[in-house]
């Protein structure tokens, strides 16, 4: 059983990097076309990904279908070895980073975490720039996903693959067949990166590659940018109302948009949807009280980078009152809907808490009283909130020995928090000595690696991960 699985989950991962080393091919032409003397780092990279791809595709062929369990293990070790070789390109000049800062990067960058161990960004090459924001925008969406839409090898088992990479509960068909899906997802991704990048170049008047590194960050909800001081380096009101506008559309379902794009405008009455702008409006308004109604246009544009997890920065929050950061941080867990890219524990999971807590608490004075939980008008299964319940807990457990351990290795509290929190739930730069203006390069190593498993953690929503170190999970 576990040879089988094994080799199963190596013969996938293969056929996967075989593809996965095309994306070279962007950076590649970039510094060609630009001259720059290292455009050979990324053949070489590209060849060597497809060197390890061929090789572990032919050498552990195999007819074994994919089913629920190596679902968990082929998801958990792809998005654990595509950022591995995605560190090639910044281990070598002009880069040149350690090899643990290079994978917390790119960690960073293919989770569409947005947290950067880099202290002046302007330093690298364009090259490199467009492979930062191109790792957050395969991330985004999802690598396994985009190869379940293009790969008919994958149609077989793509169920299993796709649940377990697609963030947030309660996964919705847009299509009988999940490869179907995968495509109208990833098309409207692609729709939406294009329109931003438009209006950012035509309408801000952006630099054409400064408008396409920061869409890709947008749609992804990842949050690098061309710039150290992020979009507050542009001082442009037009770019951050653009980008102001497709977060937000970004933290929201993409099955949402499915639906609307193709005229079912009753998906907009979804309950996820409802409290998620309610609760970026009173954020918002927080915010803009807190700050003493001083930037209106800050605080709405912090609220909804946060909430959805892009951490983009228009101004250096850290250093705001207490009450600005308090909110800052619920955001940070709270995340965005499922079914987008933002991270955190999800709206929807929260709504459903609420949900059942009223529910107990009817119970509790009406004992023998069948009351379901209902989304959307319909009974939500009881399995669906038990794995919400534990979902929070082990969610709550690793964010709190997470932050214990970094505040042994000296960080104070707020630091230790608010990174565990921007980690776990993918959203970047935190408060303290990893707020907006600052960086993890500082970080010694054994938290940067615990910071690194909770970005990892937190874009697989943790049950495909711990599944994996699990000795009965390879007993089968």
């Amino acid at each position: 059983m576990v040879r089988q699985r094994v080799g199963l989950t190596l013969h996938v991962i293969g056929s996967l990097l075989k593809y996965f080393a095309l994306a070279y091919l962007a950076p590649l032409i970039t510094a060609v076309c630009l001259g720059e003397a290292e455009w050979y780092i990324y053949l070489y990279a590209l060849l060597l990904t497809l060197g390890i791809g061929l090789t572990l595709e032919f050498r552990f062929k195999t007819n074994k279908e994919i089913d629920r369990a190596d679902g968990f293990a082929i998801v958990a070790f792809t998005w654990l070895l595509i950022p591995l070789l995605g560190t090639l390109p910044y281990v070598f000049p002009p880069v040149k980073l350690g090899f643990l800062d290079a994978f917390f990067e790119t960690m960073s960058g293919f989770t569409t975490t947005g947290a950067t161990i880099l202290e002046v960004v302007e330093e690298l090459p364009k090259s490199a720039l467009l492979w930062r924001s191109l790792t957050q925008w395969i991330g985004g969406m999802g690598v396994i996903l985009l190869f379940i839409a293009i790969l008919p090898k994958l149609a077989v088992g793509g169920s299993q693959l796709f649940e377990r990479e697609f963030p947030g509960p309660l996964p919705e068909k847009l299509r009988p067949r999940f490869r179907t899906t995968a495509r109208h997802l990833w098309s409207i991704y692609l729709l939406f990166t294009v329109a931003e990048i438009a209006l950012l170049f035509m309408v801000a008047k952006l630099p054409l590659f400064d408008s396409i590194c920061i869409s890709f960050s947008t749609i992804s909800t990842g949050g690098f940018t061309p710039t150290t001081a992020s979009i507050g380096a542009y001082a442009n009101p037009v770019a951050e109302y653009i980008i102001m506008f497709f977060m937000l559309l970004a933290g929201v379902s993409f099955i949402i948009h499915y639906h609307v794009l193709h005229g079912n405008w009753k998906a907009t009455k979804d309950e996820e949807l409802r409290l998620y702008l309610i609760i970026l409006a009173v954020a918002s308004s927080l915010l803009i009280i807190a700050q003493g109604f001083t930037s209106y246009r800050q605080g709405i544009f912090q609220a909804i980078s946060i909430m959805t997890t892009t951490g983009f920065a228009t101004a250096n929050f850290a250093y705001w009152h207490s009450s600005a950061k308090i909110v800052l941080l619920a955001l940070m867990l709270i995340g965005a809907c499922g079914g987008s890219t933002g991270g955190g524990i999800k709206v929807m999971r929260a709504l459903t808490l609420m949900k059942h807590s009223g529910v107990m608490m009817r119970r509790a004075i009406f004992p023998n009283a069948v009351i379901p939980v209902k989304y959307n008008k319909k009974p939500v299964p009881d399995e669906v909130i038990r794995d919400i319940i534990s979902f929070l807990f082990l969610y709550i457990l690793v964010a709190v020995a997470a932050s214990v351990v970094l505040c042994f290795f000296g960080l104070n509290l707020e630091t230790a928090i608010s990174a565990v929190a921007a980690t776990l739930g993918n959203v970047g730069p935190g408060l303290g000595a990893v707020g907006p203006a600052l960086n993890y390069a500082w970080a010694p190593s054994l938290p940067k690696v615990i910071l690194i498993f909770c970005m990892w953690l937190g874009r697989l929503e943790l049950f495909t991960v711990l599944m994996i170190f699990s000795r009965r999970f390879w007993r089968g």
